[in-house]
């Protein structure tokens, strides 16, 4: 099982962050935080690259929303391999939202929904059973792992 991380998280820029989720939940939906920046937050991990934000909404609405914010974007939607997210949206370098999430498996696609579980730093966490199916899906088994251990721990309230 994980052991407590002793140095401080080094995380990204929460530039546009806030902003992003904020624009999600005046739509009515339930952005989360996922990836890296999930780990860090169950003291899994001490490193966050970038900042995995998930929701299940209707892609075009999403659009529309972020260019109603005036929140710049770019698609960088993948649909090769085991990818099958309806929109991967990079918001800055360090920011990826991805709009109704899902990933292919050995059954065909699984959709990967959006579910708040708690929240961190005043962001809002995605669940991570959820995540450890994605990363197992990646092919990350140790990141699974690391989640898979902490849900048998008991520490999810």
């Amino acid at each position: 099982m994980a052991q407590p991380p002793t140095e401080a998280p080094r995380l990204p820029p929460r530039e546009g962050l806030d902003r992003l989720l904020s624009v999600l939940t005046a739509e009515g939906w339930q952005p989360a935080l996922g990836g890296s920046g999930l780990l860090v937050a169950l003291g899994l991990g001490t490193v966050a690259h970038d900042w995995d934000v998930t929701v299940d909404a209707p892609p075009d609405a999403v659009l529309a929303a972020l260019d109603r914010a005036g929140l710049p974007y770019r698609d960088a939607t993948r649909t090769d391999g085991v990818y099958g997210t309806d929109r991967c949206l990079k918001v800055h370098d360090h920011l990826d939202l991805m709009v109704n999430f899902a990933l292919r498996g050995p059954d065909g696609l699984e959709p990967l929904p959006t579910q708040v579980t708690g929240a961190w730093r005043g962001l809002p966490l995605a669940d991570p059973v959820v995540w450890a199916r994605a990363y197992r899906l990646l092919g990350r088994t140790a990141k699974a792992d690391l989640l898979q251990d902490w849900l048998a721990s008991g520490r999810l309230s």
